[in-house]
Formats: C-alpha cells, sequence, structure tokens
C-alpha cells in the first residue's frame, strides 16, 4: 500500500485505538479492575499511533537491512519517542503519563534500558506478524470511507486532547482566579456595554448559545491562555470580544460562503464600533485560519483562532449529546 495521508492518518487511529485497548487490558489484569489508561477521554492513545506511524516510516527505509542495523533504529524511535511524550507531558501539565523511578538505569523515571529493550522488541513484533494483517485490513477499507475516517478520527482525537491541555494549562489556584477573572471583567465591560456588541446577544450561533455568549467564552479562555503565555492579553480580549461582529444568521441567511467571508464582515463592523490595534485587526481577520490561507501575524491571534475553533466543536458535540438525551428522556427514538 502506498503511503500517504490516508495511509498515515489511519495507521495512526488504528494503533492509537489498539495501543488503548492494550494498555487496558494489561492494566486491569494487574490492579483487577478496569482503568481508563489514557490522559484523554476517548478510548485511544495517541502515543502508540504515533509510534506506529514512526515505525512505519523506520520499516520502510530500512527495508533490506539486518537486524543489527534495525536494532538500534527501532529502539532509537520507541524510547526517544517515549521520551519526548514523557518529558512534554511533565512540563506542559504538570502529569506524569509513567514512572520507572523504581527500575535500573532510568533516566528521570521517563524512560529506562529494561522497557526500551521491550519496545525494541514490540517494533520486531509489529514489523512481522502485526503490519502485514493491518495492510491487508487497510487495503480492503473503500477509499472513501478510508478518507472520512482519516480526517475524522484524529481531528476527535486532537480536539480530545486540546481540551485536557487547556483545562490542566489553565488550572489555577482559587486566589489566582478570582485576580484573573477581575482582570478579565475590568478588560471586556467597556467593550461588552458597546450598543453594537451587545446586539449579538440577539443572534443564535451555536446549537442554542448565541453570538454573544460564544464571543464571550472564546475571549475568557484565550485570556486565559494568553496568560500563561505572558501575551498581550488586553488585545486577545478585545479582538476575541469582536470577532465574530456580524448581524444575520449564517445558518439561514448571509452572503455565500459564510465561513471565509464573514471575518472581513466582522472587522469592518469592529472598525465603525472602535478603535483597533494592528494586533487586534489581526485576531478578527485571521480568527479563521486556515480558512483565511495567509497564517496569523501574531501569537495572540493564533491562540483565539485555535480557542475558537476548539469551543465551536466542543458547542456541536454538546449539542449532539443533549439532543440524543433529550430525545430518549421524552421517549422518542426508542427501539
Amino acid at each position: 500500500m502506498e503511503i500517504n495521508f490516508t495511509y498515515i492518518a489511519l495507521c495512526f487511529s488504528f494503533f492509537s485505538v489498539a495501543g488503548w485497548v492494550l494498555e487496558a487490558v494489561y492494566r486491569g489484569l494487574a490492579g483487577r479492575k478496569l482503568v481508563n489508561p489514557g490522559l484523554l477521554h476517548g478510548p485511544y492513545l495517541p502515543i502508540y499511533g504515533t509510534g506506529a506511524v514512526a515505525l512505519v516510516l523506520v520499516i520502510s527505509a530500512m527495508e533490506g537491512h539486518g537486524l543489527l542495523v534495525k536494532a538500534p533504529a527501532y529502539m532509537a524511535v520507541t524510547t526517544g519517542l517515549e521520551l519526548v511524550a514523557g518529558t512534554a507531558a511533565l512540563r506542559f501539565l504538570g502529569l506524569r503519563l509513567w514512572d520507572y523511578s523504581d527500575q535500573r538505569l532510568n533516566y528521570r523515571g521517563i524512560i529506562c534500558l529494561k522497557f526500551s529493550i521491550y519496545w525494541m522488541l514490540l517494533a520486531f513484533a509489529f514489523e512481522r506478524f502485526i503490519l502485514p494483517p493491518y495492510m491487508e485490513l487497510a487495503a480492503m477499507i473503500p477509499p472513501a470511507v478510508a478518507h472520512i475516517a482519516a480526517i475524522a478520527i484524529p481531528s476527535i482525537m486532537a480536539m480530545d486532547l486540546l481540551a485536557v491541555f487547556i483545562k490542566r494549562f489553565m488550572s489555577m489556584a482559587s486566589g489566582q482566579k478570582t485576580e484573573a477573572d477581575a482582570r478579565f471583567a475590568e478588560t471586556a465591560r467597556p467593550i461588552l456595554n458597546l450598543p453594537a456588541v451587545k446586539k449579538l446577544e440577539d443572534f443564535n450561533h451555536h446549537r442554542g448559545k448565541t453570538r454573544l455568549a460564544h464571543v464571550t467564552e472564546v475571549a475568557y479562555i484565550s485570556f486565559l491562555v494568553g496568560q500563561k503565555l505572558s501575551l498581550d492579553c488586553d488585545a486577545i480580549i478585545k479582538g476575541a470580544l469582536l470577532h465574530d461582529l456580524f448581524y444575520y444568521d449564517w445558518l439561514r441567511e448571509g452572503p455565500r460562503l459564510h465561513g471565509f467571508r464573514h471575518h472581513r464582515i466582522a472587522l469592518e463592523n469592529a472598525r465603525k464600533t472602535t478603535s483597533l490595534s494592528k494586533k487586534e485587526e489581526d485576531i478578527i481577520k485571521k480568527h479563521m485560519w486556515p480558512l483565511t490561507v495567509i497564517p496569523p501575524r501574531y501569537m495572540e491571534s493564533l491562540v483565539v483562532s485555535v480557542v475558537d475553533t476548539f469551543c465551536s466543536t466542543r458547542d456541536y458535540l454538546t449539542g449532539i449529546k443533549k439532543q440524543k438525551h433529550g430525545k430518549n428522556a421524552s421517549g422518542e427514538n426508542r427501539i
């Protein structure tokens, strides 16, 4: 099978789920109870998917080489991935995903020789016994289904990861949160009191959430992320509150190709409403990136764009869950 984007994405998705099952069974047998072995909410462990993709690429590059060449290469790839993932979790989330401190020849409890050898042996088993049947299975999937799955599954995992990251990254003590909320309210109040912004309360935006509620949520989360990254929080708040400043129900009316055009409409309305800095203009103009093609010029713009995508996706996923729950509760759609 040709190694392309679809193949890589499917491989990542399949082995992320398979890795979760493997870990769940191993830990369940060890602890005699079923536990979620991962940091994320869903049944997948991206480190296994990433490892599988890395091994597929290395195996392809190492084709024709002997055992003495493959062994150190496989050990380097698997151990390196474990080191990067473990270090990143500690550095950015303050979370230790595993601990080898009780093992000999370990480094900061993140990697150790014993498990590096295990991973190397598993890599050989992957090459010999797991990859060939997987490739046969993947070849049987219709191209259209493969393309949809290659986009949908990693996207769900990415949103899950982003949700966990934001929650943990923004965690703070009670006093810090009170101080942060006060600063946000002080900066946001003049913008929220503008008649042009208040008017957003009259427009539905995402599954029962008003446009004003949406922009306020995006502004608040972006502000918290901006504080952690020592960014220009005043610009983040103002730009985020104005990023969807348009007055039509985009699901039923408005210009065609709304997703590609409404950022310009919002920017034009924002300029009529208040003075804007170059950074605030960029936040509004680039909040739909990559649909805007030209990437954000400032880190503040990138933060708002990512948070806006996260909030919008979460609104729809939450709305679908509520809708299903409501139907079941009312006795509809029951078998």
